[in-house]
């Protein structure tokens, strides 16, 4: 490993290593663990990636700062920096609106933070919790007080609780689908606080300017409450909740008692989307199911001459995602608004959490969602009897 490493510890018996690659050695791990999370376990169609070699990257990792936590020899986590004032990928000037919404910010104060890929077995540990404290402090040293990234669904959580906050529409991307772009104002000290960052102790270390957080807050109104519990508070997330839909009759939580309820959704992540913005699409790799707090999404597949059958409406409470979250295949069509909508996301590791701490309520709601799915083989199955028996007639 690269002599520009110091150990950390997990709090459990695991010794990591977090360390700057710099050797052809250490990049080239990074670029397999990149290679073995996005290709071979996500199953992600990447333009960039060696197949024969199993290598994922691109033009600006040699410019980029990679990060990694290694335990013993073997590097099981890794993320990149890229610094506004040596590169700027272009679809990053779009994505983010950096001619725009961010014009006022000099590009030497900007970094971007992504690539993050965390091993299997590794997702429990606090390696992500590393690899962000180890691109907050470079971000810092180079004088950047804004990060960007653009995350999966099941992330946004996780980068809420770190102190990144969302500030404009999803991304989609042709690569790999939606993507939610958030930004983390590195000098907010009081933000970082008050969403318990454990990047706020690390602030105290640097020069911090109050106005940068003020002027963020002012000018992304619309998206200055979190949308988590973990961040907003479940009270908050819960009465948010319950204004738009009946928790009690929602499909997945039927016969959980009221403190049940609470348990399931706190750890739940609310996503907005746009009027013709595609939620999933076929193919996609995806470990995450959705319910539709307000709006209403259709179910697509896309003939070959680029037109589409409508399979399904959903509306308000419906669910949809859940055959991805359980067997971890590609999605089998598309999800598209209808109209601007509110999602609630759940992924695989909630359940898995669920399942450990909470076995009677994750049993209770594994079995609405069994119910669920019959109900859907139900209509699909009436659908197909229909549509024979009018061939026949016909």
């Amino acid at each position: 490993m690269s002599s520009s490493s110091n150990e950390v510890h997990d709090g459990s018996t695991k010794t990591l290593r977090l360390g700057t690659a710099t050797s052809v050695a250490e990049r080239e791990a990074c670029y397999r663990l990149r290679y073995r999370v996005s290709v071979e376990e996500m199953g992600k169609q990447l333009g960039a990636a060696d197949h024969a070699r199993k290598l994922l990257t691109d033009d600006f990792d040699r410019l980029g700062t990679i990060f990694y936590v290694a335990n013993d020899a073997e590097i099981v986590a890794t993320l990149r920096n890229l610094w506004a004032a040596q590169a700027v990928p272009e679809i990053h000037v779009a994505h983010y609106g950096l001619n725009t919404l961010f014009a006022r910010v000099p590009r030497e104060q900007i970094v971007f933070t992504g690539h993050l890929i965390i091993a299997p077995e590794w997702r429990q540990t606090k390696a992500f919790a590393y690899l962000l404290e180890a691109a907050y402090r470079d971000g810092r040293d180079k004088g950047a007080w804004l990060d960007f990234v653009h995350c999966t669904p099941a992330l946004v959580a996780l980068y809420e609780v770190m102190g990144f906050r969302r500030f404009k529409p999803n991304i989609a991307d042709p690569d790999v689908g939606l993507r939610i772009p958030v930004a983390l104002v590195a000098d907010d000290v009081e933000h970082l606080k008050r969403t318990r960052s454990p990047l706020a102790r690390f602030a105290a270390d640097y020069a911090n300017d109050s106005e940068h957080g003020r002027w963020f807050t002012s000018t992304f109104v619309e998206y200055a409450q979190p949308r988590c519990a973990r961040v907003g508070g479940t009270d908050d997330f819960l009465s948010y909740l319950t204004d738009h839909i009946y928790m009690k009759d929602h499909p997945l939580l039927r016969g959980l008692e009221p403190d049940e309820v609470d348990h399931v959704v706190r750890s739940g992540t609310i996503i907005r989307v746009r009027e013709g913005e595609a939620i999933v699409r076929a193919g996609d790799a995806g470990s995450e199911m959705y319910t539709l707090l307000s709006g209403a999404a259709e179910v697509r597949r896309t003939a070959g001459n680029g037109s589409f059958v409508v399979l399904s409406t959903l509306g308000r409470g419906q669910v949809f995602g859940e055959m991805a979250l359980l067997r971890r295949q590609p999605r089998t069509a598309d999800v598209i608004a209808i109209g601007d909508s509110e999602l609630l996301m759940l992924d695989r590791d909630f359940f898995e959490r669920l399942t450990a701490s909470k076995p009677a309520v994750a049993a209770r709601v594994l079995w609405n969602l069994s119910i669920t799915l019959c109900e859907r083989l139900d209509m699909t199955t009436g659908s197909l009897l229909a549509a024979v028996g009018q061939r026949a007639v016909s």
